[in-house]
């Protein structure tokens, strides 16, 4: 999301086809006509160039040629340049970022930074995305298909590599959803967290992930108390952040014992790490975790239709741009992209060629990048966009801060 739709064209044999018909018959009439009488009356030149009617064996070919181009599912789906949105400004006249509520140590409304649009002659912070055809509820037809074979900005993707065979519109959708809301939810907390506001959190367990030796130990709604590492440090868990940013620390295979409360005791479970992901530090818990955080006030994202991780790390510029002096990008224009973690971590996201091609159309000059994405950029990078690489919320907000101070070209890039 936001996933879309457009497209179509037509079959340029059974045209010819169709012409040379048409041409044959011609010829036969004006033979004909001048057997018969060398003067070429007007009503004879009418008869000449009559068009023939088109046969049954025409109209069917037709038909089979209209269901083959706009009928029959192609197993792919095509992904294209998506719209992209100021996280500073407004969204259908609304500020796409609002904050309310009472700041805990004034005692006074919390004080932001108005929103700004690009006729304030102030920079822009912009969030990118990619339009999806072919989903669940409306898949890709042939015409659909050749158009994006052709279209040097958009790319065609397997279906099975984006969807299960037995999924619902409906289902996408809601996936989709809760991963914009995490995102939204973890730029929250790790935003805060870096401008100093205490984000107190309790963190859950879901589920163990299968094949860990966690899957026999914790149980859903377990809440996690400490961590205490090998050497024995115990690691008090009320921040969102912590569990987090510990296991990136710990290697692989380490037995760790983790407190959590159930049933109102305290049980303690030995856990050996597991590990992380191909392009991450450390290790997992191996363990499904889920975050509630106390904010020290409301702050609501206004944008709809709009679904999945990666504008994490944008929205938490947004606010970090909001509820500081200035305008974070000074004059220019800046888009990025990347999933955002609870300690601050920017994460690899899809469709970044996309994305690119998406800033690049609406006026980005700048575009900060997952540093884990960097194979997928080198080489497709739009003429005019400068891509830096970033891997963390403090390496992006700097990167914005050098940009906005005209020394953008100091900054680490993909290549």
């Amino acid at each position: 999301m936001p996933l879309g739709q457009t497209m179509g064209d037509n079959d340029p044999v059974s045209i010819d086809e169709r012409q040379d018909h048409r041409l044959l018959t011609g010829e036969l009439e004006e033979a004909t006509v001048r057997s018969e009488n060398t003067a070429d009356t007007p009503s004879q030149r009418v008869k000449k160039w009559m068009p023939s009617r088109p046969t049954t064996a025409a109209i069917a070919g037709g038909v089979i040629l209209g269901v083959a181009l706009f009928v029959i599912p192609m197993p792919y789906v095509l992904e294209s340049p998506g719209p992209t949105f100021n996280v500073v400004g407004s969204y259908r006249g609304t500020d796409l970022i609002t904050f309310s509520g009472t700041d805990p140590d004034s005692g006074q409304s919390v004080a932001v930074e108005p929103s700004t649009e690009s006729e304030d002659g102030v920079g822009q912070l912009r969030m990118v995305t990619v339009s999806q055809r072919g989903g669940p509820s409306a898949r890709l037809n042939l015409a659909e298909l050749v158009m994006g074979y052709f279209d040097s900005k958009s790319v065609l993707v397997p279906y099975e590599e984006e969807y299960p065979s037995d999924i619902s519109q409906e289902e996408v959708d809601q996936a989709q959803s809760a991963l914009m809301s995490n995102s939204q939810s973890t730029a929250e907390v790790a935003a805060l967290e870096s401008l100093g506001w205490d984000v107190p959190a309790s963190v859950r367990v879901v589920q163990a992930v299968k094949g860990t030796n966690a899957e026999d130990s914790v149980q859903s709604g377990d809440l996690l108390v400490s961590l205490t590492d090998a050497q024995e440090v115990v690691h008090p868990i009320d921040r969102a952040s912590t569990v987090f940013a510990l296991v990136k620390t710990i290697p692989a295979g380490t037995t760790l014992t983790l407190t959590v409360e159930r049933d109102g005791e305290q049980v303690d479970i030995p856990i050996t790490t597991v590990a992380a992901p191909e392009g991450h530090q450390g290790s997992r818990l191996g363990v499904y975790l889920s975050v509630e955080a106390t904010l020290p006030f409301d702050i609501q994202f206004n944008l709809k239709d709009v679904g999945g991780p990666s504008a994490g790390m944008m929205f938490a510029l947004g606010i970090i741009d909001r509820m500081t002096p200035g305008a974070l990008a000074g004059t220019e224009s800046i888009a990025g992209t990347g999933t955002m973690s609870y300690d601050g971590e920017v994460g690899a996201i899809g469709g970044i060629v996309q994305k690119m091609w998406g800033a690049k159309r609406d006026g980005a000059s700048w575009f900060l990048a997952p540093s884990s994405n960097c194979d997928e950029v080198v080489g497709n990078v739009p003429e005019g966009l400068s891509v830096v690489s970033v891997s963390t919320l403090s390496e992006a907000r700097t990167a914005v801060e050098t940009i906005a101070a005209g020394q953008g070209d100091t900054l680490p890039t993909c290549e």
